[in-house]
C-alpha cells in the first residue's frame, strides 16, 4: 500500500494555527519535550497527517493534489520561519519476483505547488 503523509513541525503557535485549518485531523502529534519513537527528545511541536493511501501511484497522487489544493484554498502555507513541512511518500513497488517497477510521477504544477507552499519532499520505498 502506498501512503502519503504530511509532517509539520515548529513553533507551538504556528503548528496549532496550521493544524486548526487542515482539511482532516492529524493522525498523531507531539509537543516540545516529548520523547520520539527513536528515544530522542523532541525539540519542537508537530504532527503527522495522512494525505492519501492507494496501491495505485496515480490515484495516490490525485489524493495528494486534492489535499494540498484544499490546504492552499484554506490559506495554509509552510513558507514561514516558525514552521516546516515535509510531504513523505512511501511506495511499494511490485513484488520482486514480478520484475516490474512502480513509477511515481510529479508534474511541474505539483512541484510548483510544493515550492509555493514551502513543503519539502521525501520519497521512500
Amino acid at each position: 500500500m502506498n501512503i502519503a503523509t504530511l509532517k509539520a513541525y515548529g513553533d507551538e503557535a504556528a503548528v496549532t494555527d496550521v493544524r486548526d485549518g487542515l482539511p482532516s485531523e492529524p493522525d498523531s502529534d507531539w509537543k516540545k519535550g516529548d520523547t520520539s519513537p527513536t528515544g530522542r527528545t523532541r525539540l519542537d511541536h508537530g504532527f503527522y497527517a495522512t494525505l492519501g493511501t492507494d496501491p495505485n501511484p496515480d490515484a495516490l497522487m490525485r489524493q495528494v493534489r486534492a489535499y494540498l489544493h484544499e490546504c492552499q484554498a484554506r490559506g495554509i502555507s509552510f513558507d514561514v520561519a516558525p514552521i516546516q513541512a515535509e510531504l513523505r511518500i512511501a511506495f511499494v513497488s511490485a513484488a520482486p519476483d514480478q520484475g516490474a517497477s512502480t513509477t511515481l510521477d510529479f508534474t511541474l504544477a505539483d512541484l510548483t505547488l510544493l515550492l509555493e507552499m514551502g513543503i519539502a519532499l521525501s520519497i521512500s520505498s
